[in-house]
Parts: C-alpha cells; sequence; structure tokens
C-alpha cells in the first residue's frame, strides 16, 4: 500500500544528482567570490594613498569651504 522505505527509485536518483549539481555549482560561485573579493581589495589597496603622520603640535592647512557656522555670511563674522 505506502512507499517502500530505504529503496531509490529513479526519480529520487535524479533528485540526488540535481542536489549534487545544486551544491557543486554553490562551491564554484562561493570560489568565484573569494577571489573577486581578493581581486577587489588589492586594486583598493593599490589606489588608496598612506595616511600621513600627524603628532600633537602639528601644523595643519584646514578648508572651511564647506563648514557650517550660524554667521549668515563670512563679510558679516566676527573679525
Amino acid at each position: 500500500m505506502g512507499q517502500d522505505i530505504g529503496k531509490t527509485t529513479d526519480s529520487s536518483l535524479g533528485t540526488e544528482e540535481f542536489l549534487k549539481t545544486i551544491k557543486e555549482i554553490r562551491n564554484e560561485v562561493a570560489e568565484a567570490l573569494k577571489k573577486t573579493n581578493v581581486m577587489m581589495k588589492k586594486k583598493w589597496d593599490a589606489k588608496k594613498k598612506s595616511e600621513i603622520e600627524r603628532k600633537k603640535g602639528d601644523l595643519v592647512w584646514v578648508d572651511v569651504a564647506h563648514y557650517n557656522t550660524d554667521q549668515p555670511s563670512k563679510k558679516l563674522s566676527t573679525k
């Protein structure tokens, strides 16, 4: 009456092959992503400039072009 447990049928073999194929594809994709991440990091690090070491008391240039104050204009600020 019911299905025999433990016996493999043609459809279950096809399913197992499908699952095996899917797992292989996932592994290939994971490896490709890892390689891509390494390559992207390498390119990013090559473009990034090294940061200048500063000590307390060093003089620095501060650009205030985008610095907001409470004054309506530079002319009206205190001197």
